[in-house]
């Protein structure tokens, strides 16, 4: 029989902490795909930077965000990597002890 999978507490708290960043950037970004779309253009000069599902399973506690995908979230983000990195670690390490 398959072990169900575990949700990480620390993983879903950061997950709400990036997704509550998205939308504090405004109403045309509640959408993820709204922000992924409007954020390619407006950063990214159109390229692909993030897919759909790989943001949701972010925002949703269910992956780890590299270090690279950080960096380019937290500029989409408007937020400075190290800040956000910062807080991230906070959340990982309360969420530890």
């Amino acid at each position: 029989m398959a072990e169900k999978h575990r949700e990480s507490e620390s993983l879903v708290r950061i997950g709400k902490l990036l997704e509550s960043k998205r939308k504090s950037l405004g109403k045309q970004y509640k959408s993820r795909e709204q922000f992924i779309n409007k954020r390619s253009d407006e950063l990214f000069r159109s390229e692909d930077w993030i897919s759909l599902r790989h943001l949701y399973n972010i925002e949703h506690g269910k992956n780890w965000v590299s270090i690279e995908k950080l960096i380019i979230l937290a500029d989409a983000l408007e937020e400075d990597p190290l800040d956000l990195f910062d807080e991230i670690v906070g959340i990982y390490r309360s969420s530890s002890s």
